[in-house]
Parts: structure tokens; sequence; C-alpha cells
């Protein structure tokens, strides 16, 4: 935080560590309000329980009136459902906001942010609605991140991204997350996609294809461990049609391979056929040289569907061994 070295003149109570007493959010609101000139980057982290909700809306008002803040980053680390609520005012200046362990909540009248390129959201709490007016109003990120969101109420997420300046995505398929559909970004250039490995594996490979399924023109996609499980899983719709990515990089990582992973990683691969770079990593395991057997015939077969247009590819094992290919 701008001005850090103005809290050795607090009471030792208040810079205490442990989970925090409100008293030393009252000492963080004095030296905010006693600081003069512009303030630029605010980072607070500390073990914050929900009955000190009002405090932090205060401390968070305070940082509004300064009107100059471009970095926020609030995290509270105690990991239960009484999280913090924050009702998210909109600051015109910020251009990075960080949010962890917090329940969201957007005030009547949410402007949003003009100059936000960064939004990082993980272990919070928001409504679809919400979730999607945020990043709907947001029309200047080139960053997005979403990981481990709850739904506020019932409702799942739906969310559907049209943004002119996005570069960067990276999201977290869970139980609340229905579907997620890239709409319009014509300058993403990265993809991510993470997933809990006890998931259902049926809805997840379903709105994971349909998220595949709108990202036309990303150049780059990272797969978590058992997304392609899930796909080998799925029962498709018989008019499915996967449409061809101008993907030139992918990223994988699996923990095993048997035949039904085979014919998903055909298929996917299928649906790239200007892919030029493969990275695979494999998880721990005695089987490391028996998967990239497996992983070489899938390649070969890829090879003669497409003529051979991978370039590079790497298989590496999570302790370090590893295989590189060039110009398969």
């Amino acid at each position: 935080m701008a001005g850090a070295d103005r809290f050795s003149s607090l009471p030792p109570e208040v810079t205490g560590g442990g989970p925090v007493a409100s008293s030393w959010i009252e000492g963080v609101h004095h030296v905010v309000s006693s600081f003069r000139g512009p303030l630029l980057h605010f980072a607070l982290s500390q073990c914050f329980s929900s009955d000190q909700s009002v405090l932090l809306q205060r401390l968070l008002d305070l940082l509004l009136q300064k009107n100059s803040l471009e970095t926020l980053n609030f995290s509270s680390y105690l990991f239960n459902c009484a999280r913090v609520v924050i009702h998210l005012p909109s600051f015109y200046s910020l251009k990075k906001l960080k949010l962890f362990g917090c329940r969201i909540v957007l005030p009547t009248g949410f402007q949003g942010f003009e100059c936000l390129s960064t939004l990082i959201l993980r272990f919070v709490q928001i409504s679809n609605d919400d979730l999607n007016l945020l990043i709907h109003i947001s029309n200047s990120l080139t960053t997005l991140e979403c990981l481990d969101i709850v739904a506020s109420n019932d409702q799942p997420f739906s969310i559907k991204l049209s943004l002119p300046s996005l570069r960067y995505l990276k999201i977290f398929f869970d139980y609340d997350v229905d579907k997620v559909e890239v709409v319009s970004a014509p300058c993403l250039e990265r993809a991510s996609i993470l997933n809990y490995t006890h998931s259902d594996f049926q809805k997840l490979a379903l709105v994971t294809l349909w998220f595949l399924t709108s990202l036309v023109m990303v150049s780059s996609l990272d797969l978590g461990f058992d997304v392609l499980k899930s796909l080998s899983l799925a029962t498709l719709p018989t008019n499915f049609t996967f449409p061809r990515v101008r993907l030139l990089k992918l990223s994988l990582k699996i923990r095993a391979m048997d035949k039904r992973m085979c014919d998903a990683f055909i298929w996917l691969l299928c649906s790239m056929p200007f892919l030029k770079d493969l990275n695979i990593q494999v998880i721990f395991s005695f089987f490391f040289f028996y998967f990239l057997y497996q992983i070489l015939l899938v390649l070969d077969v890829f090879s003669l569907l497409h003529y051979g247009s991978l370039f590079y590819m790497q298989c590496s094992k999570s302790n370090g061994h590893s295989l590189d290919v060039v110009a398969f």
C-alpha cells in the first residue's frame, strides 16, 4: 500500500498477526484518511470475519473518495460460508482488481470501472447477475480470471463474454458453472480451463465443449487435469459438431490415458489443424513411458489425418523427465 511506512507509528496491537481485531481495521482507516497525496496502490490481506464487513466497507468507501486508486488487492483468509460482504463501489481510476475470499454485492446503480484491465476473482461468492454485470461493464479488460467462484443464490453461472480487449482468460469450471460462452473477444490470445477432480464429468464435459466451440480465434489453450477425461466420458448431442479452431499451441495435463481418452484426444486434435506446439504434462506415474507410447500413437494418427502440421511437442513428467519431438 502506498505510504505503508506510516504503519510503523501504529500501536502494536493494531499491527498484530492472526485473526485480525477490529482495531486493526480502524488503524488502517486512520492511516488512509490521514494520508496526503494520491494513493495509487492498496493491498489488504488478513483473516477477517463476517461481522467486520461494515468496517471494511467504510475503508473501501474512503479509498473511493481518494479518487486515484489504480490497484486494489483485497484478500480474506477465512474459508467458510460466512464471508466478508463487500458492496463493491465504482473506482473510475482502477486498473487492477483482485478479490479473494469474500462475498461481492454490486450496489444499485453500479457504474463499473472505465479503466480496469485486470480482474481476478478467487474463492468469492457472487450472484450470476452481478458477475455478468461486473464483466460486461468492464469494457477495457485484458485479463480475466474466475477461479473457485460460488453462486450466492440458487441460480448457477451462465457467463457470456463480449470483451473487445481481452487477451487472457482463465476460468475454473465447477458445480456452479452451467455455461461459459465467448461471444466476442477478437484480441483473445490465451485461455485456460481448470476443474475439480471430483466434478460431474458429464456436466464438465458439456460446459467445456460449449466453451471450446466459442474459442474460434484463440492461439493458445491450457487444459487442466481431468478435462480430457471428462471429454472422453461425455455423451454428446447427435447433432454436435466441433468447429475448427485456429489454435497454435495446446498445453495439456493428464493423470492417465485409456482408450476413450485416446479417442477424445484424436478428436480434439482434429479440430486444431493449425496446431504447431503441443505440451503434455503427465502427473508422477510409474506408467509414464506407457502413457508416452499411447500419446505417440495418437499423434501418429493425427499426422496421417492432417499431413504432419505439428512442429514441436514436449511431453514431461512431473518429476522432471521429458521428451521433445521436433517437426513431428
